[in-house]
């Protein structure tokens, strides 16, 4: 009831606020004279316009912080067709950036910006400079962010993404930047357009089409109408449509480990495996296994039914029969996309003074994920090593179901119970995303007794729908086995009914509401000597809120990672802006903006910038500034989250305790596998606290180029975080006290040793305010624009590079330097922090013809995790003697032409990849089957070709 009270006390006020609004000023409008006839502009008089940044209007685009701005017409002519894909390509974008390809994250199905590698939740998304809803599900079930899929691509009109902190101005998570997503607000005309592609290897078709129309003019005809729809479709790439290594976790042909199902191991393929045990414990259902009394080991396991041709039958060192397979092939490489939606704008300008309008937008992504095999023996929310399938069913007859019951009198050797491990592959297993995001917004700008004001009212809301098929219920499969009632000798005799009972489809609904109202108004106050002070003021009133049920509540489905966050808050805010012309060459920028959040209190962020040009062709540059980000409510709310990563390099010293003959010297148990990292949210959690500086300078000595290099450097204190696994892995394994603030939960003793030390099952801990990160680095930008001296045409080149000097992460008093390596491992997805990212875009247009390629870099890096030691992610060791121990830099061309065969009628085509590069090679990742998606999907799509049409009308 507090929520809706809340909400409805906002849109009460909003409305009200709305209606007085409206009502004064078309009063003014009616009782105001009519305009005097304007004076047309002169030739050389520019336009003042707000850049993201700055609520103060300025001639001169290159702020005193530095920002990019993709248009439109950029983004057409490299072929990008998403917000997604637009907004990821920027150099800038480094660690814990959200790919739609991974889609068994906690966030799965959307994709995130993470500016400076601050991660998603550092970087604030705006559209028409206002905040919208985020994503329902948490990033690592922590980092609130918006799903840069559910914004409308085609109604864009450019992209500005400023490169610093702005806190001062925008509130909260603007520590890293902010993108502004600024959407058509005075097109006319129509058109329409459709593409279809595919990929030279197979999968990821593509089809588009979207539409748009535009009447009337706004300063002409004093009103526009706009309405866009569009349409996207993108097929799956399964995981054997790819070749190897990127379809096979086995790599021992090329001296890597054989991660596929094996005795001994958690997972197993479809065709099962089974050792015969003793009794079952009644209460666990599991059971040791029996002893050959001849070897003093246990019984040789056998599969559970006969090998088929891809799985053949395999001997392992210690005689134990297997099928071999390889079970990467059940997932996908990118997961079937849908995205379809439309926006509307109606913009009115009944006078010179007045502009009002309304915008409305609907729009649906749906993602659809085929996931690996499900398993009977998993270690969580109910641990399964060690179940067996019974001797005898209740009624006392023999389990046929077991083939060491006796029930087959094929059999001759030892009988009893049987240990199973087997993957259901008779039961698909997938996940589907739908997210509907409904957005409107309204506002009003103008003029009035020498002041400037805008004011805008947003209501957001997402809603997503998630759908798990193929998960096993606990419960149901303890009665399966105790009854014999599924067929694991011979899948294809089972019953959908009974499929359906092992795997019941779980449903729930996630949501966010985001509601506000704000106002701005900015005037000229005096003179200094390069010019008129600008001053600007302003206030916001915003509501959040987040509803993420758990969707395995009672714990009963098995090997699922799971989240739910609940809360909702109010954010009052007041901002203010001082713009000072000291000299014609020297502006400084004054802006200061306070938060009060109804759950953790109050922020104050000021910021200082300044931009000196001490000739005409030269601008030097500088900004400092503190920002913030509040607890999201899964940091701080009602909220847990248990998730899974892999476990890499365990000790010598515990190996020694399992021996076997695996490459390691271990046996199955030591070998990697998945544990649970159980995070619960702290309601004492503080935000976190930023400082940071930007210094350089932009260079225009011709109007044909300019060129810019700025440096910046970040500071954040507070910072929200799980504690890393690392200190407890290290002194669990060591036998050392566990630190404050861990769990550990051992795992089930290692069958063939069972009484030493187990290995772990999970981590737990709370969020924390972490000691600090400090990162900085510079980005460098060149713009080209040229007529060539042949054939008219026209040359336009822009490269924009960033490089990372230092990414250092403090816990505890231990500093940790992410840059170059695969850190933070759990936090990236796997992706790690690359040191250099770049593009470098030319374009050459003559007469009809446009011919457009873009060249993109991302560095490689080294495979360590350095939260947890100088070990090799991947089978240990070090740099030195292990050559999987570092990713090349994935590099790719993109080329893209159009010809305007009238000026109705365009035909476009693409080839992306055109080098048909390969991803990075890199089998630590867990995101992807032995590459990185986060920075290298396209060389795992592999060439893919384009081709369109757009009609004008």
């Amino acid at each position: 009831m507090k929520l809706q009270i809340t909400r409805g006390r906002l849109f009460a006020t909003t409305m009200i606020a709305g209606v007085a609004t409206f009502a004064a000023f078309a009063a003014n409008a009616q009782t105001a004279p009519a305009p005097a006839a304007q004076a047309a502009p002169a030739d050389n008089e520019v336009e003042a316009v707000v850049v993201t940044g700055s609520l103060l209007r300025r001639t001169d685009a290159e702020t005193p912080s530095p920002v990019t701005v993709q248009t439109q017409a950029q983004l057409e002519q490299r072929g990008i067709t998403s917000v997604a894909d637009a907004i990821r390509t920027l150099a800038a974008d480094n660690s814990g950036s959200i790919p739609t390809a991974f889609g068994n994250g906690f966030a799965a199905g959307s994709s995130g910006v993470a500016l400076r590698g601050l991660s998603v939740n550092s970087t604030l998304v705006l559209i028409d400079g206002e905040r919208t809803a985020n994503y329902p599900l948490a990033d690592d079930g922590q980092k609130g962010f918006v799903d840069l899929n559910t914004i409308p691509f085609n109604a864009v009109e450019r992209v500005e993404t400023l490169k610093d902190g702005a806190s001062s101005l925008y509130g909260a998570d603007a520590i890293g930047g902010v993108v502004n997503v600024i959407m058509k607000s005075n097109f006319q005309g129509a058109d329409a357009e459709a593409s279809y592609g595919g990929t030279q290897h197979g999968g990821g078709a593509q089809f588009r089409f979207n539409a748009e129309a535009g009447y009337g003019d706004v300063d002409a005809d004093k009103y526009n109408a706009y309405v866009d729809f569009e349409y996207q479709k993108d097929d799956r790439i399964r995981i054997d449509q790819r070749g190897f290594p990127f379809n096979n976790n086995d790599l021992t042909s090329i001296g890597g480990d054989n991660n596929n199902p094996q005795p001994g191991f958690r997972a197993s393929g479809p065709y099962g495996y089974a050792v015969v045990g003793g009794a079952i414990d009644p209460v666990t259902h599991k059971a040791t296994a029996l002893i050959d009394p001849a070897t003093g080991a246990a019984y040789a396991g056998n599969p559970l039914r006969t090998c088929g041709p891809d799985a053949p039958l395999t001997t392992d060192a210690d005689g134990n029969n297997y099928c071999a397979s390889n079970i990467a092939t059940y997932g996908d490489h990118q997961p079937k996309q849908e995205r379809i939606g439309g926006y509307g704008r109606f913009t009115v300008k009944p006078t010179d003074h007045l502009e009002a309008y309304l915008s409305g937008s609907i729009f649906q992504n749906k993602v659809d994920v085929n996931n690996g095999l499900q398993q009977v023996v998993v270690g969580s929310p109910h641990n399964t090593v060690g179940i067996a399938l019974p001797q005898f069913l209740p009624d006392g007859s023999l389990n046929p179901m077991n083939p060491y019951s006796g029930a087959n009198p094929a059999y001759a050797g030892p009988t009893g119970s049987a240990l199973i491990n087997y993957g259901f592959g008779d039961i698909p297993s997938k996940n589907t995303y739908t997210n509907r995001v409904y957005r409107m917004a309204g506002g009003v700008k103008g003029d009035a007794l020498g002041w400037d004001y805008n004011s805008t009212l947003v209501i957001a809301h997402s809603s997503l729908e998630t759908r798990q098929e193929g998960f096993i219920s606990y419960n149901a499969l303890i009665d399966v086995i105790t009854n014999g009632t599924y067929n694991f000798m011979n899948p294809s005799a089972n019953s959908q009914a009974v499929r359906d009972k092992l795997a019941p489809v779980m449903l729930k609904t996630s949501t966010t509401d985001l509601d506000s109202i704000d106002f701005n108004a900015t005037r000229q106050f005096g003179e200094l000597r390069g010019g008129p002070i600008g001053v600007a003021f302003g206030g916001q009133f915003r509501y959040e809120a987040t509803e993420d049920p758990n969707i395995n509540p009672f714990g009963d489905t098995q090997g699922l990672g799971s989240a739910q966050t609940r809360g909702n808050r109010t954010v009052a805010s007041a901002f203010g802006e001082i713009g000072l012309p000291v000299l014609e060459s020297l502006e400084l920028n004054l802006s200061g903006r306070y938060d009060h959040y109804s759950d953790v209190g109050g922020n104050f962020s000021p910021k200082l910038a300044a931009k000196w040009t001490p000739i005409k062709t030269l601008a030097l540059r500088a900004t400092y500034s503190k920002g913030f980000r509040a607890p999201s409510f899964s940091e701080g709310g009602d909220s847990a989250s248990i998730g899974f990563t892999n476990s890499q390099g365990l000790p010598a010293s515990f190996i020694a305790l399992h021996p076997g003959s695996f490459p390691n010297g271990g046996n199955a148990y030591t070998q990697t596998y998945a544990f649970q990292l159980n995070t619960t949210a702290n309601p004492d959690i503080k935000p976190e606290k930023s400082e940071s500086y930007t210094f350089g300078g932009v260079w225009a000595p011709n109007r044909h180029f300019s060129t810019s290099l700025d440096y910046y450097h970040i500071d954040k204190k507070d910072v929200i975080a799980a504690l890393t696994s690392g200190p407890a892995l290290a002194a669990y394994y060591a036998g050392q006290p566990i630190p404050p603030g861990y769990t550990i939960t051992p795992d089930a003793p290692d069958p063939l040793n069972p009484t030493a030390l187990p290995r772990v099952l999970s981590v737990g801990s709370p969020y924390v305010n972490a000691d600090s990160l400090s990162t900085s680095g510079m980005d460098w930008n060149i713009r080209t624009d040229y007529d060539l001296p042949w054939g008219e045409v026209r040359w336009t080149s822009e490269l924009d590079a960033t490089v990372i000097f230092n990414y250092d992460f403090t816990i505890a008093g231990v500093t940790s330097n992410y840059v170059g390596k695969q850190s933070p491992y759990a936090l990236s997805s796997g992706a790690g922090t690359p040191k250099y990212r770049g593009v470098w875009t030319n374009s050459f247009a003559q007469g009809p013809w446009r011919i457009t390629g873009a060249v993109n870099y991302v560095s490689g890096q080294r495979s360590i995790d350095a939260d947890s030691g100088p070990e090799c992610l991947y089978d240990g060791g070090t740099e030195i003697d292990n050559k999987f121990c570092h990713s090349k830099a994935f590099i790719d061309l993109d080329l893209t032409g159009s010809y305007d065969i009238n000026d109705k009628v365009q035909l476009q085509a693409a080839v992306l990849n055109a080098t048909d590069e390969g991803p990075q090679f890199n089998p630590a990742n867990y995101a992807g089957v032995n590459y990185n998606p986060t920075f290298s999907q396209a060389g795992l799509i592999g060439r893919f070709f384009r081709v369109g049409v757009k009609m004008k009308y």
